[in-house]
């Protein structure tokens, strides 16, 4: 068995490595540091189990957690945390796998043989239930069975087609495009505070909003900082987007 260990920790890495190999001398142990290793490691080595931290710089285990579960085989995870009983209590409502710190030997064996796979509802509810979730810092995508992250700080908009979104972002400074299988309605609703409405089919990020230029067949089109060709603003919306330049 293949087990992923991920703490930004030095320290509480190293003690989850020794008990794993008192309890079992076989398995194969690999480390991450933090969401974004994690997701590079399962890339490249497809673990069994993830025993994943919570709070990690940058990326944090539940967000981490979030993008793995895009994949077909995504692997079990036990989140390891030494947060207060009120945060507990959520993991233990959704029948999530957990391991307190200081983790004990046996706690952890206990663990291991009886860990499931996380379903995303389980996910989406430990996400509402837990304080220290945020907006997510990257989207991802399936790329023949490995996992693409997007940074949201370089896309420039969300284009839906039927049950697809298109994500278009600046990628070594040309503008690429990937597809993901997130809502429009759920998009506008994380990233509210960053991204703005401005078609039924379509999300663009409010600072890459450059002018609004009038067509002359009647549509009005929004140019984009990375995007000079524009996307068609709705009647519906149009206020919307003055009100924002104006601002």
């Amino acid at each position: 068995m293949k087990i992923l260990i991920v703490d930004d920790e030095p320290l509480a890495r190293e003690r989850l490595l020794s008990l794993l190999k008192e309890i079992n001398g076989g398995y194969q142990l690999i480390e991450a540091s933090n969401g974004l290793e994690a997701i590079e490691q399962v890339n490249q080595e497809e673990p069994d189990i993830v025993l994943m931290d919570i709070r990690m710089p940058g990326m944090n285990g539940l967000e981490a957690t979030q993008h793995l579960m895009i994949i077909d085989k995504p692997p079990a995870i036990i989140f390891t945390t030494a947060y207060d009983e009120y945060a507990l209590q959520a993991f233990e409502s959704q029948a999530v796998d957990y391991l307190l710190k200081p983790i004990r030997k046996e706690r952890l064996e206990k663990a291991l043989s009886n860990c499931s796979k996380l379903n995303k509802l389980q996910l989406e509810q430990l996400g509402r239930q837990n304080k220290e979730v945020s907006y997510r810092t990257h989207i991802s995508a399936q790329i023949r069975g490995t996992i693409l992250l997007v940074p949201i700080k370089d896309i420039c908009c969300f284009l839906a087609d039927h049950k697809y979104i298109t994500i278009k972002y600046r990628k070594a400074g040309e503008i690429a495009e990937t597809i993901i299988e997130d809502t429009l309605k759920s998009l506008e609703e994380e990233f509210a505070n960053i991204f703005l409405r401005i078609h039924r089919n379509a999300l663009i990020r409010k600072d890459k909003i450059e002018a609004l230029q009038k067509q002359e067949d009647g549509r009005v089109l929004l140019k984009l900082k990375d995007l000079p060709e524009g996307i068609e603003v709705s009647r519906r919306h149009l206020s919307n987007v003055r009100k924002l330049m104006k601002s």
